[in-house]
């Protein structure tokens, strides 16, 4: 018997809270591909990341866990640290003990209060400040500062380093800094080094042509580096090939999903930095031409949907949603199987990433009486508290 071939869609904060009216962007937003999908498919809840593991992560972010998650690895056994994570999903060289650490271009006033932790998400120069950072900031030991997705960034200390250290991002804006602070001989070393690297880099940020263009622009000034998840350890995962028997394609933005895919052995491709309308006409294109030689391709979509929640913004998080519903008319007479689901629920209401199961739905093997996909109509359909690799056997009829 011939095997489907299979597209598995990740929307990057998709799911959703519920308002005081009790619409999601989800339910509010017309999506009559995605719901057409829905209706000639089986939907239902997927758990994602256990709630334990959310305990686990207090002050930290869950994406990095989701993404090891949903290629059907098992949490307990495969711990993902962000840092060198982010890293390989960049194509940052990495070697086994560097310490690597997710970084935030974030602007500061003159009390050193934050904020803006996103600089606006306006990247307007901030690789020509990466490039002066590089070339004029020393603390003593090698490193490379690089830019990877919007403000988003990743600093390589290049010889071992502790990572039991605590880092300076406070997670909110209207506070100050953290003061980097380490455990042990070896982390309060590698606090000094990070605490140095913050201390320099704002003295050559803040009087930079760049951020007065920036202010003159009337955007936030990229004139302070915030950190947060740095490790020193990463193994790879299973092959994802041999243990379900496909030939795997990763099309995503750089990031922790694209470094879990390339951990697990596949093919990738990034999606570039470009506005949102561009990016889907890359990735849904790269799909077609990409399922040609492939049977499994794994795409993941940020974009402005999961930072519309972290924005509060519900009514850009719907335009969104819609704009991606009309890119998914390709799978209408698609002879395969389709996943789409998300990685985590992001609040519009609380701005944060929150535990819960999310929504899911399979188009190309059974059908079930769910029409709609929201958060809360596929609660009826067949499939009840999966995991990701219940979803994964399934989908592959394992």
């Amino acid at each position: 018997m011939k095997k489907e071939k299979i597209v598995f869609i990740v929307v990057d904060g998709m799911a959703d809270t519920p308002n005081k009216k009790n619409e999601t962007p989800l339910s509010k937003a017309n999506m009559k591909n995605v719901d057409y999908l829905t209706s000639k498919g089986v939907s239902g809840e997927l758990i994602v990341v256990p709630n334990k593991y959310w305990d686990r992560l207090a002050n930290s972010s869950i994406s990095h866990v989701a993404a090891i998650s949903l290629l059907g690895y098992n949490l307990e056994k495969f711990k993902p640290i962000r840092g060198p994570l982010e890293a390989i999903g960049n194509d940052i060289p990495y070697k086994q003990g560097w310490l690597a650490i997710r970084c935030n271009f974030s602007t500061i006033d003159q009390n050193m209060k934050i904020i803006d932790r996103r600089v606006g998400r306006n990247i307007e120069g901030l690789n020509e400040l990466v490039k002066y950072i590089n070339d004029n900031v020393s603390i003593g030991i090698p490193f490379k500062f690089s830019r990877t997705y919007g403000h988003r960034a990743v600093l390589m200390l290049k010889m071992g380093l502790s990572d039991n250290i605590v880092l300076n991002d406070p997670l909110e804006v209207g506070k100050f800094p953290i003061k980097i602070s380490g455990k042990g001989h070896e982390g309060l070393f590698s606090a000094k080094i990070l605490q140095n690297f913050i201390k320099e880099t704002h003295k050559v940020l803040k009087h930079h042509p760049i951020n007065s263009k920036r202010i003159s622009d009337g955007i936030p000034p990229a004139n302070y580096i915030l950190m947060r998840e740095g490790g020193n350890n990463l193994h790879n995962l299973p092959c994802f090939s041999k243990k379900f028997g496909v030939k795997p394609f990763c099309i995503s933005e750089p990031g922790v999903d694209r470094g879990a895919c390339i951990l697990a052995g596949f093919e990738s491709i990034k999606v570039p930095d470009v506005p949102f309308e561009e990016s889907l006409d890359f990735i849904f294109k790269n799909i077609c031409f990409v399922l040609e030689d492939h049977d499994f391709i794994f795409v993941h979509i940020k974009g402005p949907i999961d930072e519309a929640s972290h924005d509060g913004n519900f009514d850009e998080k719907v335009k969104s949603l819609e704009l991606l519903d009309k890119k998914m008319e390709i799978f209408r007479k698609f002879k395969g199987v389709v996943i789409f689901t998300t990685d985590h629920i992001t609040s519009s209401i609380l701005k944060k990433h929150m535990p819960g199961k999310v929504p899911v739905f399979v188009n190309g093997i059974d059908k079930d009486y769910v029409k709609k996909f929201d958060e809360e109509h596929v609660k009826k359909g067949r499939l009840n508290n999966y995991t990701p690799l219940k979803l994964l056997k399934y989908s592959l009829g394992k």
